[in-house]
């Protein structure tokens, strides 16, 4: 009889994990999928909007999918960066017009990584907690102006290994642009986005 009660609680244990990973796969997919669709809608806007503010082919001195960026990363995680990488991936060959592949493929890794790396800096600087309970309004403005100046630095960075020179106007659009669309983006989003105890983020933003 004990022998078959603990084969019992074997698989029911067995069963709890498989629906976990089953949960956490279609959570992982979720997060994928809106970033890349957010992402995708808020260019087509973007270009809609402010394509008289392009500096070059794909930098532009306002552009708002850079507050996917951070937004996909703070709420989805690693999930948000996969998403970033596939939609830049995508934009990069079939968009954009880019001199050489390498540059499309490092221009889509920026996109993707600096926005990742600034989430992980964020979250060991602030020790955010569930829910990012611990990014106050403050903290997300930091986050968001740190995550506008790596994508862009990483992005030229990349170049300048590749051919040993900076384009500064264009890095200095790409940072501008990136940090205007983040702050345009983040102010949209406050009263529909839980990122933070809802009357932190009303109390503090405005």
């Amino acid at each position: 009889m004990r022998i078959q009660c603990v084969t019992s609680v074997q698989k029911i244990s067995g069963f709890d994990a498989m629906s976990s990973l089953k949960d956490d796969a279609r959570q992982h997919l979720g997060g994928v999928a809106i970033t890349i669709i957010a992402f995708l809608g808020l260019n087509w806007i973007n270009e809609l909007l402010f394509i008289q503010f392009e500096q070059s082919n794909g930098i532009n001195w306002v552009f708002l999918p850079a507050g996917i960026r951070l937004l996909a990363t703070l709420l989805f995680g690693f999930a948000g960066f996969v998403g970033l990488l596939l939609t830049g991936i995508y934009l990069n060959f079939h968009h954009f017009v880019f001199q050489d592949e390498a540059r499309a493929v490092y221009g889509a890794l920026a996109g993707a990584g600096g926005p990742y790396l600034a989430y992980l800096f964020a979250k060991h600087w602030f020790d955010l907690g569930p829910r990012l309970g611990n990014l106050t309004a403050q903290r997300l403005l930091f986050t968001g102006v740190l995550c506008g100046i790596m994508s862009p630095a990483f992005h030229h960075a990349l170049i300048w290994v590749q051919t040993g020179m900076v384009d500064w106007t264009a890095m200095t659009a790409m940072i501008t642009g990136d940090v205007v669309g983040i702050l345009i983006v983040l102010y949209l989003a406050k009263g529909m986005i839980k990122l933070t105890d809802p009357r932190d983020v009303d109390g503090r933003l405005d």
